[in-house]
Parts: structure tokens; sequence; C-alpha cells
């Protein structure tokens, strides 16, 4: 019997956050940060979707803020 190899793709996700300095504390930054994710989030989903047929499952992440963009890239398989 023929064994399926998985499929694997990565998708690199962005999102700007507000400009950075306007966020001085902690309080400030995390309900930004969270609606950030909930969009990245939402846009994974639309990726996934159009991938087409496949049980697309994210099996790792990462996520980092760099000079106020959130980059989050995701590891998919099938």
């Amino acid at each position: 019997m023929a064994e399926k190899n998985p499929e694997t793709k990565m998708i690199v996700l962005t999102r700007r956050l507000k400009t950075p300095g306007v966020l001085e504390t902690m309080s400030e930054q995390v309900p930004e940060v969270m609606e950030a994710f909930a969009e990245i989030h939402a846009k994974l989903k639309q990726r996934i979707e159009k991938l087409g047929e496949g049980d697309w499952q994210v099996v790792s992440h990462s996520h980092s803020i760099y000079n106020g963009i959130l980059v989050v890239s995701f590891l998919i398989s099938n």
C-alpha cells in the first residue's frame, strides 16, 4: 500500500500596529496586539480556504514585532 506524504507550506502574514511611541504602556499595547492577532487569524483562515481540498492544519507558528509590524509565520500541513 502506498504511503501518502503530507504536503507542507509556509504562510507569512503581517499587520502594522499603531505608530510606535503612541502605545506607551503595556495596558495600551495588549488590546492593540490582540486585535492584530485576531485579524491575522481571519486572514489565515481565508488563505487556507484558498488552498482548496485537503485538511490543512497549523503545525507550528512564530511571531515577532519589527518596527511596529506584527509578523506571523505559520507552517501548515495536510
